[in-house]
């Protein structure tokens, strides 16, 4: 039962964004319905002059042989309007005819002539202002996705998979973007051609428009039907999209581990098997639309059965209708079920959309991070830092549990402890990643959750164990820690994480491309860089979250001069694996189980004779 209001849901959520569209960009609507009209009035004009061509032909009966309604007057005051001026057209090209009718015959080529030319100026501003305006509407889904994405939290990119999250953005807003383009083409012009045959018929044949009316629910009733499941099954088969697309990310992010396990067969399995699934939900969206369109063209047909019978009826046994008449009412009758189909199908591409826009809202519906929003502003920060009882936890068990400490400007603390025991979260709760659950961190004396959130990031940097570059040059990446910043400042910063002499004998230089996820460096080489970026942003708060933990020796031990240049004068909070590394901070606090087990100097540790030293002890075997 929840299934048809959710697809309500998700038709309002398009239509609403749709609204916002038009009246964000109404100025474009506007021409957009303009040149509309325009081209509807050009392609419809030409089947005007069907009647004063047939009667010149000699198809049409006298005035007197149909019955005297206002249309019948209209049409046939026209067709001799236009008969009195066939000859000055003609004659205004240097064309002259002996008989009237070629007369009329000429003129109307011509008419019709500059009704295409017209037309097709209407029919290039269309298209070009419809397309343009459906993909402003992706355009701005997609900006509206990556701003959102930029205030979620960190924990929310934990729970997600990257490869559905990648799939929504790229798969779910292209499928939108084709479906508004098709649509823009159809939804503007389309309506208004079916007006102008409705138009054209009540003029000529006007006991047709009953026939009409009579058509319109039977060829809506199973387009509305089967639309709801269009769109249910949309939504399906772009969710089995994004877990295809998870599956190749898995396969793709994770190559290497799975050449060395051998695994290759078992992710192409899953592989293959989410790509049955995707193709068994996409075959069943295509069957609802083919019976739509299908049902759709039965109903239209018995509609123009009956039209047909009814016109021979008028012309036959009433009398109401000449030949002439039916002549320029069969080509609105003809070209009005590729109208219908067109809106058939713009409806059933509007219901993907509608589909593909859940997974989207989904996301939008997410909390952001209320952190970046206010705050006290400062401009300045010592680096003083104090944790009072600071308890965090996931939504479980706490991982951290009542941790207190003080730390004044400039000292370096390391945090140690066995893996999974809340070092890394207390680093993520420092950088304001997350928010305590009880307790409060107070950074220069104030609460962390009350000084605003940009101004307190300007003021730290972090080096991380997992160094990460952007796929453009050494240069940038660098950068990236001081927006603006000069040439003479980037090598400065490059020079103390020992990164210059290196750049240097590149035949590039500074403008070597790091590669993808820094795919062109070395191990080394990337974290010396992610350093550099550190020195230069000149952070009063610092945090190195196992930064030299994934090298060897000799990288590790260039590393960590770059890290001792990083450091000086600067308030550090270092996560450390190896013990060595750390011995010259001036506080070590040992943390055990999410609390705070010891704290001092390594000199004092030792002596205390508690677990740093047994961890010591172990790591100098």
């Amino acid at each position: 039962m929840t299934e048809p209001t959710d697809s309500r849901a998700h038709v309002r959520a398009l239509l609403q964004r749709l609204w916002a569209a038009v009246v964000r960009y109404r100025g474009m609507v506007a021409a957009m319905i303009a040149f509309g009209f325009l081209e509807a009035f050009f392609t419809k004009l030409p089947l005007l002059l069907v009647h004063p061509l047939m009667t010149a032909l000699g198809a049409g009966g006298p005035p007197s042989d149909k019955p005297g309604g206002t249309g019948a007057h209209l049409t046939q005051g026209l067709t001799e309007w236009f008969q009195g001026i066939a000859g000055d057209l003609t004659a205004a090209v240097g064309l002259s005819f002996e008989q009237p009718g070629m007369n009329v015959v000429v003129a109307c080529g011509m008419v019709a002539i500059v009704c295409g030319l017209f037309g097709a100026v209407t029919i290039f501003f269309v298209q070009t202002i419809s397309r343009l305006f459906a993909i402003r509407i992706v355009a701005d889904l997609r900006t509206e996705l990556a701003q959102h994405f930029l205030r979620l939290p960190l924990r929310f990119f934990g729970k997600q998979r990257m490869g559905e999250m990648i799939s929504t953005v790229t798969n779910d807003t292209q499928v939108m973007q084709r479906s508004f383009e098709l649509a823009a083409d159809n939804v503007v012009v389309d309506p208004l051609l079916i007006v102008g045959n409705i138009v054209i018929l009540a003029f000529y044949v006007p006991q047709a428009i009953w026939v009409l009316v009579a058509m319109v629910p039977i060829m809506a009733i199973p387009l509305y039907r089967q639309g709801q499941r269009v769109q249910k099954r949309s939504t399906r088969s772009l969710q089995a999209m994004g877990e295809t697309t998870e599956s190749l990310n898995q396969i793709l992010s994770g190559i290497r581990t799975v050449k060395a396990f051998q695994l290759e067969q078992l992710r192409l399995q899953e592989f293959e098997g989410n790509t049955t699934t995707f193709l068994d939900r996409t075959r069943r969206m295509l069957r609802a639309k083919g019976r739509s369109m299908a049902q759709t063209f039965v109903g239209y047909q018995v509609g123009f059965a009956a039209l047909l019978v009814m016109l021979g009826w008028a012309v036959l046994v009433d009398g109401s209708v000449d030949v002439a008449d039916v002549a320029v009412v069969i080509a609105p009758l003809s070209t009005t079920y590729q109208n219908v189909k067109r809106l058939t199908r713009s409806y059933h591409v509007l219901m993907e959309s509608a589909g593909a826009l859940a997974s989207v809202e989904n996301i939008l519906r997410m909390d952001v991070d209320h952190a970046n929003e206010g705050g006290r502003p400062f401009a300045e920060l010592r680096g003083d830092v104090e944790l009072r009882d600071v308890w965090f936890d996931y939504g479980g068990e706490p991982v951290l549990r009542g941790i207190d400490l003080k730390v004044r400007a400039g000292q370096t603390v390391a945090f140690v402890g066995r893996s999974g025991h809340g070092k890394s979260t207390l680093l993520d709760l420092l950088m304001r990643f997350h928010d305590p659950v009880r307790g409060a961190i107070l950074v220069d004396g104030q609460d962390l959750r009350e000084l605003r959130l940009a101004d307190y990031r300007a003021h730290t940097a972090v080096v991380s164990q997992q160094a990460f570059l952007f796929n453009t040059t050494v240069r940038a990446n660098i950068a990236y820690g001081k927006p603006g910043a000069t040439q003479a400042e980037i090598e400065a910063a490059a020079k103390a994480a020992n990164i210059h002499d290196f750049l240097m004998q590149q035949p590039d230089g500074y403008d070597t491309v790091a590669g993808e996820r820094g795919s062109n460096l070395s191990g080394g080489q990337m974290q010396r860089i992610t350093i550099a970026r550190a020195i230069l942003r000149d952070p009063a708060i610092l945090f190195l979250d196992e930064a030299t933990s994934a090298l060897d020796s000799e990288n590790e031990e260039a590393v960590q001069r770059a890290l001792d240049n990083l450091r000086q004068g600067r308030t550090s909070f270092v996560v450390a694996h190896r013990l060595s590394t750390i011995v010259a901070a001036d506080l070590i606090v040992v943390i055990d189980q999410g609390r705070v087990l010891e704290v001092g100097s390594h000199a004092e540790l030792l002596r205390k004779g508690g677990v740093y030293r047994r961890m010591s002890e172990k790591q100098a075997v």
